[in-house]
């Protein structure tokens, strides 16, 4: 983010913020952390130290959800920051959110605590301070606190852009590059306007005036409506600018927070479609480079096997040839099939000449029926490398992440979407997602492919039945869900529709596989929950 942009979208939070209590702290990126925010309802506050999309952002409920859809491991590092996060920072009131005078750092201060995001030098990081002391860091650089104190001469309110890019063309010392040298002068532009004015220096006034009055803008390389998942794909390819710059579409949303929550979904459909296709290119070229050597190794095996037609007309030469003891390695023997010539045969000298015969008839043989079998391999291994091309090359064409294949252990594109197969999809009475599968394979599909590690899991105890999960990444759920969902697991089970029935409830993650059962599982740990069938129809609403 911009200074210009980082002051709209300040100014948007402010009164959506300060004052208000920051909840239930959650990891939903490498990098990136949200919070509730009481009274806000819907929205919830989302805090990114990611390269290319850190910002503050204000986000509604689903498109965290959307955003969420691939969970990807935390770094130590930020595991470590969201358990002091929830210690010390959930349940705290937010008294200030401001950007420091001249620079792209943002502070949130409360009582004891402060949140410092910095955008830069050398990578965005956000930190955590308590008593004035930073405890924990998100991000790959060094830690944001203290702030700097703040230079109100390098706003660039405050700086003249022509005398900036005379500054940039002499050469700067430090930093090296001429964008470093930019931001060193005036770091409120931000890396897009700073290579804006480094590409078309004559663009300087334009910069200037539209910076009078900014406008929320998102820049892509294609019209926001149409633009593919490859064409977000590459990096800078989504940016936030506070004016439309010159060869790339332009997108404005009605608020700096509307238009900053369509700049961090596009990056991540990016983010997501160069992952995906990453993973497809990285296992079809391993796959195509491990068959290319298995060709070329069952080619040299089957042009290093020896003729079986000399075997035979060798053998052939021992069996006709008149009957000679049999005392060296090799024998001149009378060439049967041409007059007057004769034949070098190597022989075991412990054994005649039938013997002999018959061991080089035998090795014929096996050598032909190698042969067959090299063949057969060599067409199914040129067969399978014909279709890892093909797989490298449609992953090379795709444009959407639905013509990629998942990675391994990851779902489908989009959210828990099973309304295509025979898993059921209900709501909790407050609203909750409950899926209920339908037979094994289902069930398996269900548990080990759709669902996450911190859904909640249902099943009728010591009965078969089917597997429900319940999706609860916001931790919402109270007891009425749980009792919902359980009575749907009674419900859908083998248990009978007349008593009560005892349902297992436990995490996804201590739920494993029994291997080459599907459907059937292990569970390591789980609590009980007693609960009387219930038919969802006419209840529960259905998706």
């Amino acid at each position: 983010m911009d200074a210009a942009t980082l002051d709209g979208t300040i100014g948007e939070l402010q009164s959506r913020l300060e004052g208000r209590y920051l909840r239930r702290p959650r990891g939903r990126a490498p990098h990136a952390v949200s919070f509730e925010i009481s009274g806000e309802g819907d929205g919830q506050l989302w805090l990114d130290a990611e390269r290319g999309s850190a910002g503050c952002y204000l986000l509604p409920r689903a498109r965290i959800e959307e955003l969420s859809v691939e969970p990807r491991p935390l770094p130590g590092r930020t595991r470590q920051a969201l358990l002091l996060l929830r210690k010390h920072v959930d349940g705290r009131r937010l008294s200030t959110l401001r950007r420091v005078p001249g620079e792209r750092h943002l502070v949130l201060e409360g009582k004891g605590f402060a949140l410092s995001l910095r955008f830069s030098n050398p990578s965005p990081v956000l930190t955590l301070a308590l008593e004035g002391e930073a405890v924990a860091t998100l991000g790959a650089g060094p830690p944001a606190w203290p702030p700097p104190a703040g230079a109100p001469e390098l706003e660039w309110t405050r700086v003249d852009l022509e005398e900036l890019l005379a500054g940039a063309a002499g050469g700067l010392e430090r930093p090296a590059t001429a964008v470093g040298a930019l931001l060193a002068r005036c770091p409120g532009l931000g890396p897009t306007l700073a290579r804006e004015l480094l590409r078309r220096p004559a663009s300087a006034p334009a910069i200037r005036a539209g910076l009078e009055s900014p406008r929320p803008t998102l820049l892509l390389a294609a019209p926001f409506e149409t633009a593919s998942d490859a064409e977000l794909a590459p990096p800078h390819a989504p940016q936030l600018a506070p004016l439309p710059l010159a060869g790339r579409a332009a997108w404005h949303g009605e608020t700096w927070l509307e238009t900053g929550c369509a700049f961090l979904v596009a990056t991540e459909r990016g983010r997501r479609f160069a992952r995906w296709r990453r993973a497809e290119l990285e296992s079809a070229g391993r796959e195509r480079r491990r068959l290319e050597q298995l060709e070329l190794n069952l080619s040299g095996d089957g042009a290093a096997l020896p003729d079986p037609a000399q075997l035979r007309r060798s053998a052939e030469a021992l069996l006709a040839s008149p009957r000679i003891p049999v005392t060296l390695a090799s024998l001149d023997v009378p060439d049967p099939y041409r007059e007057g010539a004769t034949i070098e045969v190597a022989v075991d000298p412990r054994l005649d000449l039938a013997a002999n015969a018959d061991r080089l008839f035998a090795r014929a043989r096996r050598i032909e029926r190698a042969r067959v079998q090299i063949g057969e391999r060599l067409e199914s291994a040129r067969f399978e490398l014909e279709r890892a091309r093909v797989r490298e090359e449609r992953a090379l064409g795709a444009r959407r992440l639905e013509e990629l294949p998942a990675p391994p252990g990851v779902a489908s594109p989009g959210r828990l979407d099973v309304s295509g197969g025979g898993i059921r999809h209900y709501l909790s009475s407050r609203g909750l997602s409950i899926w209920v599968g339908r037979g094994a394979r289902e069930n398996h599909e269900l548990t080990f492919r759709r669902s996450r590690p911190e859904d909640l899991w249902f099943h009728a105890r010591n009965v078969p039945g089917a597997h429900v999960v319940m999706r609860d990444a916001e931790g919402r759920a109270g007891a009425a869900d749980l009792r919902e969902a359980a009575e749907l697991a009674a419900f859908f089970s083998e248990a009978g529709r007349a008593g009560p029935v005892d349902v297992h409830v436990t995490r996804r993650k201590h739920v494993r596989a029994v291997k080459g059962s599907p459907g059937r599982v292990q569970i390591s740990f789980s609590d009980n929950l007693r609960v009387a069938p219930r038919d969802p129809e006419g209840r529960l609403r259905r998706r």
